[in-house]
């Protein structure tokens, strides 16, 4: 209920101070199916952008452990599904919590791949859930302000725009070899690729910019 309301209200508000949002689909994706939907993590936006293109079926995102700071914001975080995550020892409950998800069959389950703005880098946890929960990855790309503060402009070029590209099925077999790992990790990366180009093929993320702000910011 938390979650429905919540992307309500802040798709509303998106709306009012930033204009019509731009939205494609890839012709081979299904609304209807589950899918581990995996994105590159530019802004704290991404998720309520990417949770709007796909409802209204929901996603349950897996999110740092640092995100359930205090019994509030736990409760807020528990009710709009995220699952928590340790980055630094990532553990066998959120991959157990996130197949539970997938096998429900309501929700999506979404990951950061890259694990964080200031990475390009992507690492193999998606596949493995993806084919522990028997369902395809799903490649989605948001463009726009990286900042909160850019939402605030009826600029064109300001606009939130997001794709959701083509599915991507896993290799057969009842586990992931390493090898397959690698490439199930490059079709990640080219599928984010083809994302960025059919959105707007000018468009780049410059992630050293974002690293070295965000050291300047932290050695502050």
């Amino acid at each position: 209920m938390l979650y429905k309301f919540l992307l309500w209200i802040i798709r509303g508000l998106i709306r009012i101070v930033n204009g019509k949002g731009h939205f494609e689909y890839h012709e081979d994706y299904n609304p209807d199916a589950t899918y581990v939907v995996v994105a590159p993590h530019r802004s704290l936006l991404d998720p309520i952008i990417i949770a709007k293109a796909l409802y209204p079926k929901q996603v349950a995102y897996i999110g740092k452990k640092e995100l359930f700071s205090n019994k509030f914001m736990s409760w807020v975080f528990n009710s709009v599904n995220v699952i928590p995550v340790d980055r630094d020892k990532p553990g066998v409950s959120t991959i157990k919590n996130a197949v539970r998800v997938l096998k429900d069959g309501d929700k999506h389950v979404g990951i950061f791949p890259t694990g964080s703005r200031f990475s390009d880098e992507i690492k193999p946890g998606s596949g493995k859930i993806a084919k522990m929960g028997n369902v395809d990855l799903l490649p989605v790309t948001y463009q726009g302000p990286i900042k909160i503060s850019g939402l605030f402009s009826h600029k064109k070029a300001n606009r939130v725009k997001c794709r959701v590209g083509k599915p991507i099925a896993l290799p057969d077999g009842k586990r992931l070899t390493k090898d397959d790992m690698k490439i199930v990790s490059q079709e990640i990366a080219e599928s984010f690729a083809e994302n960025d180009a059919q959105l707007d093929p000018e468009y780049t993320y410059d992630v050293e910019k974002m690293r070295a702000e965000y050291e300047a910011r932290k050695a502050k």
